[in-house]
Parts: C-alpha cells; sequence; structure tokens
C-alpha cells in the first residue's frame, strides 16, 4: 500500500489526483511485490531534499526524489504501532514543478513519473549503466501507461500546481 504524507508548508493535491497517485502506486506494488508493510510517499520541499540528499548520500544539493528501503533490516514502525513502512519515497515539489514545465507535461504526471521512479528503485531497479537505464525507463513508461498516466493527460493550473514551500491557506 502507498500512503501519501505532506511536509509541512507543502501544498496538498486534490483529492482526485492523490487518488491517481495512490492507485499508481498499487500497480506498481502489485506488479513488483516489496512484501510485508506499505510505502511511504512524501511530499516536500527542495531544502527537505537537500538535507536528506546531504546526509544519506554525501551530495550536498537538492534532487527530485529519494528513495530509502527499509527491507534489508527491519521495516520501521508506521503512524500506528500495528503498520509497518517498508520504504519511504520523498519528492520534491518544487523540482517537480520545475521539471513538469520543462518537459511541457502536468505536475500530475511528472509526480507520477517520480513516484514510480522511486517505487522500482525499491523493487531492486538501478540506473547505472545505459542499459539498466533504458530497462527502468521502459518498465516507469509501461506502469505509467496502465495508470493511463502518460503525458498530456492533465495540464499545470494555478488550482493543481503544487509548488513546493507554497503553504497552505489555513
Amino acid at each position: 500500500m502507498l500512503q501519501i504524507h505532506y511536509s509541512p508548508g507543502t501544498r496538498e493535491l486534490p483529492d482526485r489526483e492523490e487518488q491517481r497517485l495512490s492507485d499508481l502506486g498499487q500497480t506498481v506494488l502489485e506488479a513488483h511485490p516489496r512484501g510485508r508493510g506499505q510505502v511511504l510517499l512524501v511530499l516536500t520541499d527542495d531544502s527537505h531534499l537537500r538535507s536528506l540528499n546531504t546526509s544519506h548520500r554525501g551530495v550536498d544539493r537538492p534532487t527530485d526524489v529519494l528513495s530509502f528501503d527499509y527491507l534489508d533490516g527491519d521495516p520501521q514502525p508506521g503512524a500506528m504501532e500495528t503498520e509497518l513502512v517498508s520504504g519511504e519515497i520523498y519528492i520534491s515539489c518544487g523540482r517537480a514543478q520545475e521539471q513538469a514545465r520543462d518537459q511541457r507535461v502536468s505536475l500530475l504526471e511528472e509526480v507520477a513519473r517520480l513516484t514510480v521512479h522511486g517505487l522500482l528503485h525499491l523493487a531492486g531497479f538501478e540506473h547505472d549503466t545505459p542499459e539498466k537505464l533504458h530497462a527502468m525507463e521502459t518498465e516507469t513508461d509501461a506502469l505509467l501507461r496502465t495508470a493511463n498516466l502518460l503525458p498530456g493527460a492533465v495540464p499545470i493550473t494555478p488550482e493543481t500546481a503544487l509548488a513546493g514551500g507554497v503553504r497552505r491557506e489555513e
């Protein structure tokens, strides 16, 4: 199961788009089972990704997506003690917004692509060679096609924009 969380200050996706991401996560997890435990998808900002990238990979710059696999050891306790977390994916909403604009796709499509990318890393995919990169991109496109989330589905609008660091109106 894919559970979506938002870091403080990150605008939440509309319910319909959040459900599409959740359904996509389920599709990927069914195609590439992870065993017990759920996967947390955390939508956050560049500064959070930069901090994680620095502390876990030794790279002092922001990135678009990071995945953490907890199946190598014991799954982590989730929000409730009965839930287990087998992995986490962090996505920078600001970076996703920029990439969506550059690629002329909707923000949902870019966040979906990054979500699949993170889930495939948790499933053991890597992209450290051209062949592995091609295999990962091919699988990503196939999964996005299955979920009807290939480019061209939903345009970016002010109502659907999810820029990192944008504060929720309270």
